[in-house]
């Protein structure tokens, strides 16, 4: 399994250091292929087993920030319905109308709500992005959800449970292969989200086309996650790009597998050694859908950076923040006025 680690690293060296030639060899953007995990090994599978999947995980987070999923559990039926709520007419949707005062509870964002390429600073320099979004907000380890299932349209009334349930044991099993990949103590990360002042929330979007095709406007703008580790589950249409190395690459999507993004708290707890990549969606064709897991830890948990030998080689790179101060700092500027 060592070798075959090192095979793909190699692979991924030598592709980036030809950048320019491969730009040239492609239509567009050149498409990346991402190292996946069978989460499933990592549940059943031998001690040895687990480590192997913990050093590749190890190895493509701190050179990539992302890595794809396998055998999760977690279908896409919440796609399909996802699609059937958004073709709704548009004042059904807006009884779903997400009161931004009001942002424990489930809720729609109509187009031209916002901005998310702003995130990283005070002034608004960006179009607001080509998308619709219907967001619900849950806690962490309660056995009962935290909103009423009447709060939430028809077509989700089954699927968005089912699925908040089966995101919720992934995430913890993601937490388990960190600990073990950065050789921390069992429960190191996990410990911090088991408090319903963690903050996880589920993004259903619908992204839709340009009216004119020949622009170059992104669907969603380029930026990095707020907080912890990111499940991003996508339809078949293409769209997702991600930054390395100064430039941009195609993620293809993939039948039945979810991509892994860490951010920006994985960043600052690893202080710098794990990657948060930077993404964005670009210029679509046709209709395209995705449903988003956002972990973040307890909102009075200090992000400081953790006990581990490659975290700890150099200086730590950022002063202590509570998730509360940093989600309001980045939160705060994605608001489109």
């Amino acid at each position: 399994m060592k070798s075959i680690i090192i095979f793909l690293l190699i692979i991924y060296v030598s592709g980036f250091d030809n950048e320019d030639n491969n730009q040239g060899q492609c239509d567009n953007l050149c498409s990346i292929d991402v190292n996946e995990i069978d989460v499933s090994k990592f549940i059943s599978g031998t001690s040895e087993e687990k480590k192997e999947i913990a050093l590749l995980f190890d190895k493509t987070f701190h050179e990539y920030g992302l890595i794809r999923l396998i055998n999760t559990n977690l279908t896409s039926k919440l796609i399909d319905k996802a699609k059937e709520f958004f073709s709704l007419d548009s004042e059904i949707k807006m009884k779903y109308y997400l009161n931004r005062t009001h942002l424990d509870t489930p809720g729609y964002k109509p187009l031209g709500f916002e901005s998310v390429g702003n995130y990283g600073g005070e002034k608004q320099t960006s179009s607001v992005d080509s998308t619709e979004a219907f967001f619900t907000y849950f806690k962490s380890q309660s056995k009962q959800l935290n909103f009423s299932i009447d709060t939430l349209p028809e077509e989700f009334h089954n699927v968005i449970p089912e699925y908040i349930f089966q995101s919720r044991k992934l995430i913890s099993i993601v937490h388990n292969i960190a600990d073990l990949a950065l050789e921390l103590d069992e429960n190191t990360f996990d410990r911090n989200y088991t408090s319903d002042n963690a903050s996880f929330s589920l993004r259903l979007t619908r992204y839709l086309p340009t009216k004119d095709q020949e622009e170059e406007e992104l669907a969603f703008g380029e930026h990095q996650d707020y907080l912890g580790f990111t499940l991003l589950q996508n339809d078949n249409v293409p769209g997702l790009e991600v930054n390395m190395n100064g430039k941009w690459f195609r993620v293809d999507p993939k039948a039945n597998s979810l991509l892994l993004l860490g951010g920006q708290l994985i960043e600052r707890w690893t202080n710098n050694y794990w990657i948060s990549i930077l993404h964005r969606v670009a210029t679509v064709k046709q209709l395209r859908y995705s449903a988003l897991i956002f972990s973040g830890p307890d909102l009075n948990t200090l992000i400081e950076t953790l006990p581990c030998k490659n975290c700890t080689l150099t200086k730590s790179k950022y002063a202590p923040v509570t998730v509360q101060e940093h989600l309001k700092q980045k939160e705060m500027a994605t608001l489109h006025h």
